[in-house]
């Protein structure tokens, strides 16, 4: 499998280390703990891609519910730039489809199979959540 900005986002974060841009191009790694030396390496040979989604308008975080990374952006443009940094497609909620999920949830909030469900239906049919 070939490394992209988003698999090595992956990895960094299983390693424990937190990544982080600091203005202009400095890309910052806090950890506590050791981290192997080779990921170091990684981390010089991505930097420039690493620092371009970092950039973005974007959250990832891994959901025990759907057991897969998920993401939280702003609209469709940072969307396909997370899809050309190897995030999954039908991974990522735009805050449009946010707004509809929380939008609904106030009325009728959503079981943990139904969102479950909803996500499947989202990755299956290639769909998009709307009003």
């Amino acid at each position: 499998m070939t490394e992209t900005s988003i698999s090595i986002l992956h990895k960094a974060a299983d390693l424990g280390l937190q990544l982080g841009l600091k203005p202009p191009d400095k890309l910052t790694v806090e950890s506590e703990k050791r981290w192997p030396r080779d990921f170091a390496e990684t981390l010089r040979d991505y930097k420039p891609q690493l620092l371009a989604i970092l950039r973005l308008p974007f959250c990832m975080v891994y959901s025990e519910m759907l057991e897969e990374t998920i993401f939280f952006c702003e609209d469709e443009a940072t969307k396909a730039s997370l899809v050309e940094a190897g995030a999954d497609e039908w991974s990522i909620y735009t805050r449009a489809e946010l707004r509809v999920l929380v939008a609904h949830n106030r009325v009728k909030p959503l079981l943990p199979d139904e969102l479950c469900k909803l996500h499947a239906i989202k990755r299956t049919f290639h769909g998009r959540i709307a009003t």
